[in-house]
């Protein structure tokens, strides 16, 4: 990857010294390089029935794909699309359950950017509440499903998030299990992830690429055109050379 990012055979590199031959040293500046290189992971995980698609460090990914982008944004987004990830096009739905404040209010600006662009947001009801009392956003409200067959309207008339899925209203999903303390919100986090992928509906875990989506759909490089590497390679460095 890092190879691939400066183009440069670190591989090869380290190969000979190794084995001991001459070797001449890169000169690299990572402040000359005006361009950015993300690389995303690849899970299969609608071959691993019932398995929890939620993404830990120590997971081993099934391929990876590397994209570079003229800033951190575009080079993300681009690395996400190559993986299979689907942006939230066809309806412009999006559904949030978001377990603690502290995550609510690490997206709660995004939230916001997401309603202002006309998307049609879904929200388990803490979520819900809490954009509602600190942004006066207000959502569809779903409740969380208690187990695999929750999939109907409850006495209030309110749908479950899983008969959303289902019915293939969301595009997007973005929940945010950790913290959650209560075996409720566990059990309930984990039927609405996997529901995602059983259903095939783009799925987002983590906070930080949650947010990183939004700022991208924001910025408008779900309509970016995708460049060739050796366009990249071509941008002219001042501290060091590539070949």
């Amino acid at each position: 990857f890092v190879s691939k990012t400066l183009n440069h055979n670190f591989i090869s590199l380290a190969t000979k010294a190794m084995c001991g031959l001459d070797t001449k040293p890169y000169r690299i500046s990572l402040l000359d390089i005006d361009y950015v290189c993300v690389k995303a992971p690849m899970f299969s995980f609608t071959r691993l029935r019932g398995a929890d698609p939620m993404l830990g460090v120590e997971m081993s990914s099934t391929g990876e794909v590397a994209c570079f982008g003229r800033d951190s944004h575009e080079a993300f987004l681009q690395a996400m699309l190559s993986t299979g990830f689907k942006l939230p096009d066809k309806h412009r739905s999006i559904l949030l359950s978001i377990a603690s404040d502290e995550f609510r209010s690490e997206f709660l600006e995004a939230a916001i950017a997401l309603q202002e662009m006309g998307y049609k947001i879904y929200a388990t009801p803490g979520t819900a509440q809490y954009y509602s009392e600190n942004a006066n956003l207000e959502f569809t409200v779903v409740t969380k499903p208690v187990d695999a067959e929750d999939d109907g309207v409850n006495k209030q008339g309110l749908s479950s998030a899983l008969f959303e899925i289902r019915s293939g209203k969301i595009d997007m999903v973005i929940n945010i299990s950790e913290g959650a303390t209560r075996k409720d919100e566990i059990s309930s986090g984990y039927i609405i992830r996997r529901a995602a992928v059983d259903f095939g509906v783009s799925l987002v875990t983590n906070i930080k690429c949650a947010v990183k989506m939004a700022e991208c759909l924001e910025r408008g490089f779900d309509k970016f055109g995708a460049q060739h590497i050796g366009e990249f390679y071509k941008l002219p460095t001042i501290g060091w050379a590539k070949s």
